[in-house]
């Protein structure tokens, strides 16, 4: 069997914040990894794994999982392909950078970092990079006015 890619869409039972995307993403780092905020609220992981199998994959993918100090809530593993066709299905909001924020807010890139981690903005962390839905920028500029 050839090795694919598949992808692993993981809940945990804790939120996501800007106190805990570090501890999030350390275990999935070498995985292309990725931490946000999941439609339930809680913290979502997500990130890619080789293996001959489905079974295979699954069972890395729990090994990485048991790694964190939350109990999960589910888990989805996929193949990559399969994903990336979820995802051109799936209309994704503006999304902002820390900079584009701050220039949208007038303000500087640190008071939108300081509002993220204030959880005035909410945000989601990929990699070291933080981004913030457009629709966030203008609902903390409405309430700012």
């Amino acid at each position: 069997m050839t090795a694919q890619s598949y992808n692993v869409i993981a809940e945990l039972d804790t939120e996501f914040g800007p106190e805990n995307a570090e501890q999030l993403l350390d275990p999935i780092a070498d995985y292309s990894g990725a931490a946000g905020r999941s439609e339930l609220g809680h913290a979502e992981v997500i990130f890619t794994v080789p293996a001959d199998s489905v079974r295979q994959a699954n069972s890395t993918a729990l090994a990485i999982l048991e790694t964190y100090p939350w109990p999960l809530r589910s888990v989805r593993v996929l193949l990559t392909a399969d994903y990336d066709r979820l995802l051109d299905g799936v209309d994704l909001p503006p999304l902002l950078s820390v900079q584009e924020a701050a220039d949208q807010l007038g303000i500087s890139r640190q008071a939108v970092l300081k509002a993220i981690t204030a959880q005035r903005l909410p945000a989601i962390r990929v990699g070291s990079t933080w981004i913030v839905r457009e629709s966030a920028v203008r609902t903390l500029a409405q309430r700012s006015a």
